[in-house]
């Protein structure tokens, strides 16, 4: 078996020094010295670097950048390939992964940790032995986030384009609806009997043409008492995300004369959070007030494949929906 390895950097690839974390060169080096300690290196391997830096600073230029990488190796003689990454943007580099390949391609595995690979408690060498038994099962194809949260002992798989955001205080990682790709049992892969997603439906998606921000699609996070921003020129598309049980405020006057001008300005608005089945009496008045439920994806997706659709010039209102990369 032979593996490509994608350094990026994040809490996986760091040191902490005097009380602070940085991102450091050498630690694919020493990652890679630390699996082999714990569990012997039995495949064959190589290493590229895209770059090297702490995923909260990530960009668009930084998801080029990864995309690039991947792309260039995808159709080498790889059995699959394992991407380190930072917990805080993990979800929005692996559904950009899972964007620009699909389901077609060899496993992509990204893999992140809590805690750097010296500290006694870190999960760090037990997801990258998770990805690479996978990538050896051949579990599945597309686009991967393999993690053991701190909180269990079991190495969840989940498909990429499914990851939650994270949670504040914890470094968990949760798929869609509690329901992973599947889990480990030792070093045996077992797939879930839950899961189920589509084929692709749609052509996979570019970075290349992304800028560094978003500039056109304006996010926003349900809270009590909001502040509607102004809304400017570029803005063509809003997310809103909604509470817990896919509900907005949609009774305020602030939030009707916010929803009231962007339709009037043209303006789309996309709530995501919202799942098949009954609903709340605030969302029967969605369709009146221009919101457009995106259903079952999962929120932080969304965001992604609509930048990168977007950015594209393709069909936002025709695609967002369609699934990709088993994102629904």
């Amino acid at each position: 078996m032979k593996v490509l390895f994608i350094f990026t950097g994040g809490t996986i690839g760091s040191t902490l020094e005097d009380g602070v974390m940085y991102a450091d060169r050498s630690k694919p080096y020493k990652i890679i010295k630390a699996y082999e300690k714990k569990y012997a290196v039995d495949f064959e391997y190589e290493v590229c670097e895209p770059y090297t830096d702490l995923s909260e600073n990530n960009t668009g230029e930084h998801l080029k950048k990864l995309i690039r990488c991947v792309k260039e190796h995808i159709s080498g003689d790889y059995d699959g390939i394992v991407v380190t990454h930072g917990t805080d943007t993990l979800a929005y580099s692996a559904a950009a992964i899972g964007y620009a390949i699909g389901l077609s391609s060899i496993p992509v595995c990204i893999v992140s940790a809590a805690r750097p690979i010296e500290h006694e408690r870190t999960n760090a060498l037990d997801n990258i032995r998770g990805a690479i038994r996978f990538i050896e099962a051949k579990g599945g194809r597309g686009t991967f986030a393999v993690y053991r949260n701190e909180s269990s002992h079991t190495v969840l798989v989940h498909r990429a384009t499914r990851l939650l955001g994270p949670v504040a205080y914890s470094d968990e990682v949760g798929s869609v609806m509690s329901c992973p790709y599947g889990h480990f049992e030792g070093d045996n892969f077992v797939r879930n009997r839950e899961y189920t997603e589509k084929d692709d439906e749609t052509d996979t998606l570019s970075t290349e043409k992304i800028d560094e921000e978003s500039n056109s699609i304006l996010v926003l996070s349900s809270y009590v008492g909001m502040k509607y921003p102004k809304l400017d020129e570029r803005v063509k598309y809003i997310i809103m995300n909604t509470y817990h049980s896919g509900t907005l405020n949609t009774s305020s006057e602030a939030a009707l004369k916010f929803f009231t001008e962007a339709k009037k300005a043209g303006i789309k608005v996309y709530a995501t959070g919202i799942y098949d089945g009954d609903f709340y009496e605030s969302a029967t008045v969605f369709s009146e007030l221009g919101i457009i439920p995106i259903k079952n994806i999962a929120p932080i997706a969304a965001y992604v494949k609509m930048w990168l659709l977007s950015s594209m010039n393709r069909d936002v209102a025709g695609e967002i929906s369609r699934s990709l990369g088993g994102d629904i």
